[in-house]
């Protein structure tokens, strides 16, 4: 090689690059392209071409690649070639984007959207420990998020033997022999709406089996997306005695059940009560529960309106958003998401109301119940900073709305507290959020 002419050898060269180009051009219609000639490959010869690196980040395989335009092009070819292929192996997901990375401002990170718009994320990247010499792969650590941690418990991928010593090992929260209170997973339905479900209702039998009770029953059930206290009782004698207790608080007005959820929006006043009659109506495909303004007396004797009263106190907040202390007199169907839309506010996660509370002229206002139906919650941008999550992730944030805490008033001669601890999910998004977490008692 070293008798050959120097001219030959600059165009062999220059052929060997130029296709290397053409294929990542192929590949990567955004990437930053270097046009070689020989007129380019001459003169880097004399001067020195600025290296500019480019990340291509992978969202499905979590991937990273780096790959540069080195001021000698000759002399890196093996290393150019081999970061070509491994741009061709993450390419192959449809959600990989390519990152630009200014080596003059490495912590300044420029996203090329499809719709041509430029996002300008300045994050500090960790532990970055790239070769300009050999120019291998860097790693680029991604801020946990509730969804990267995987806190969010996948109900539908549990068999019915690991839901039953779930609930054996670390889902019971209180057991008198007479009473068993579970504290329920998101996402797990307690009636099924077939037999063959995995619900709470399935699981009796052998969770019976289990607890040394035959005849164990629902006495106190709860939505399937919420999390928190299901109240089971070993013996009908017992369910009874639940059931003369909790209706009697209710006559009473004592509001013997306490939920927390992080809520979407401003509440005017701190603290209050929401009161207004609910109904269940067909929207498109779904039934939902809207609220009745001026119901007919006939509807109420029916109850197809049935007049429900929530009262709420906000324990902590931020802008735009708030930690909420939720105390129903009497449960309805998603009571407490459609009261908090009268208040032009929402719970994080609830992809079913949410869309109730729009916005007109910039001011938050509230739509007709029956012109929208269910969509994926839209948040604030600044809310999901601070939350680490994309608009595109909201999708899989589970409904932040628990069931912490039920009074059983004058229970066998005593007032019975049960309480249970929140989700691991819930708990982390209350520390992303600076919110405080309402179990730890000063």
């Amino acid at each position: 090689m070293a008798m050959l002419p120097r001219r030959l050898l600059l165009e062999a060269d220059v052929l060997f690059l130029t296709r290397i180009h053409r294929l990542v051009s192929s590949k990567a219609g955004q990437a930053y392209h270097f046009p070689i000639t020989s007129r380019t490959a001459t003169r880097t010869s004399t001067s020195r071409l600025k290296c500019l690196s480019q990340i291509h980040v992978s969202r499905r395989t979590k991937t990273t690649t780096v790959r540069h335009s080195f001021s000698n092009p000759v002399a890196n070819v093996a290393t150019a070639s081999s970061a070509v292929c491994k741009r061709q192996l993450s390419a192959e997901s449809d959600d990989d984007i390519p990152w630009f990375v200014d080596p003059e401002k490495p912590l300044e990170m420029v996203e090329h959207l499809d719709d041509g718009e430029v996002e300008v994320r300045k994050e500090k990247v960790q532990k970055q420990a790239v070769s300009d010499d050999t120019g291998s792969v860097k790693k680029v650590s991604e801020k946990k998020n509730i969804i990267s941690g995987r806190t969010i418990p996948r109900v539908d991928k549990l068999t019915k033997k690991q839901l039953i010593g779930r609930i054996q090992n670390r889902g019971i929260v209180y057991d008198d022999g007479h009473i068993v209170a579970i504290n329920k997973l998101a996402g797990l339905p307690v009636q099924g709406q077939t037999p063959e479900q995995l619900s709470i209702n399935s699981l009796l039998p052998e969770l019976g089996a289990a607890l040394e009770a035959s005849d164990l029953s629902i006495v106190k059930p709860l939505d399937w997306h919420l999390s928190g206290i299901v109240l089971l009782a070993r013996t009908p004698e017992a369910r009874a005695e639940v059931f003369n207790v909790t209706k009697a608080a209710r006559q009473r007005d004592k509001f013997y059940r306490k939920y927390w959820g992080v809520v979407i929006g401003n509440l005017d006043p701190s603290e209050g009560e929401i009161k207004c009659h609910l109904a269940q109506q067909k929207i498109g495909d779904h039934t939902m529960t809207v609220p009745v303004l001026n119901p007919t007396q006939a509807a109420v004797r029916r109850k197809e309106a049935r007049n429900c009263l929530t009262r709420y106190k906000v324990l902590s907040q931020g802008q735009g958003y708030a930690l909420v202390q939720l105390e129903p007199r009497q449960m309805f169907v998603d009571q407490l998401q459609v009261h908090l839309t009268t208040k032009l506010c929402s719970i994080l996660g609830d992809h079913v109301y949410s869309s109730r509370v729009g916005s007109v002229a910039g001011m938050p206002a509230l739509m007709e119940p029956t012109n929208v139906g269910p969509r994926t919650q839209r948040v604030p941008k600044d809310i999901l900073k601070k939350m680490n999550l994309r608009a595109i992730q909201m999708h899989k944030v589970p409904v932040h709305l628990h069931c912490g805490e039920m009074l059983l008033p004058g229970y066998r001669g005593r007032d019975v507290r049960i309480t249970a601890p929140l989700p691991k999910h819930f708990l982390w998004t209350l520390q992303l959020l600076g919110l405080e977490d309402p179990t730890n008692e000063s």
